[in-house]
Order: C-alpha cells, then sequence, then structure tokens
C-alpha cells in the first residue's frame, strides 16, 4: 500500500489559532478575576461601614446609657479604618491600587475609634455616652 503524503500545515494552523485563543481568554480571565476582587472588597466594606454607622445611629435614637453590639466583616487589604466626629470610614485599595475611601455618616459624633485592620468578622460595643458621643470599642 502507498499513502500519499500529507502536509501537516493544516494541524499546524489550528495549533496556532488555538493557543492565541488560549492566550487572549487567559489574559481577559485574569483581568476578570482581579477586576471582581477589588469589587468584592468593595462591597464587604461598604457593607462594614454601613452596619456600624447604622448601629451608632440606633443607640443615638435612643438616648444616653444605650448599648449596641455589632458584627462586621473585614475584608482584606485595609489600609486604615476609623471613627471620628461624625465618619466611620475604611481606606482599601481600589482598581488602580491607590487608596478608596469608603464611608458611611452617622447622626451623633463618634469618639475616635481605630478599627483592626485585618482582615476577619469583628464585633463592636457602640455605646452612647453621658458627654453626648457614642463610643465604640471591640
Amino acid at each position: 500500500m502507498h499513502f500519499p503524503q500529507r502536509k501537516a500545515q493544516a494541524s499546524v494552523e489550528y495549533i496556532t489559532l488555538f493557543a492565541l485563543v488560549s492566550v487572549v481568554l487567559l489574559i481577559a480571565s485574569y483581568y476578570l478575576y482581579s477586576n471582581f476582587q477589588v469589587q468584592s472588597r468593595a462591597f464587604q466594606a461598604r457593607i462594614a461601614v454601613d452596619r456600624i454607622a447604622s448601629a451608632a445611629d440606633a443607640v443615638a435614637s435612643q438616648g444616653v446609657g444605650s448599648s449596641k453590639q455589632v458584627s462586621a466583616y473585614f475584608p482584606s487589604g485595609i489600609i486604615n479604618a476609623t471613627a471620628r466626629g461624625r465618619e466611620v470610614l475604611l481606606v482599601i485599595p481600589g482598581p488602580d491600587g491607590r487608596p478608596n475611601d469608603v464611608y458611611a455618616f452617622t447622626l451623633a459624633n463618634l469618639s475616635v475609634y481605630q478599627f483592626p485592620l485585618g482582615e476577619g468578622r469583628y464585633t463592636f460595643n457602640v455605646a452612647f455616652n453621658a458627654n453626648g458621643n457614642i463610643s465604640i470599642s471591640g
């Protein structure tokens, strides 16, 4: 039997095309994944500051001597986390790596408090003091 010689050019073209498509898909999926991580961190930070500010407002509306415990999940990568004045603030890295402020305002003044910077769920005690300030501890 005699088989005619076949050139493998079509196979090489398919392999090259497959490799190029694979590289494009890898780059696109890496970009989408890192963008998802940034958006997820921002969403978790937004929930945390809103929960803490909401607890402070609830305590302020109940009057002096009232207190409440609030639990909040802090995402990874927090640069700064404070409560002071009428603001609860978490600073996280933005999509371009620059600091991004995530904050919520409260009805009453907050005593200065430095939140932990590590990732995880934390429980804080929020109390309305006789001096008219909301104190946060935890």
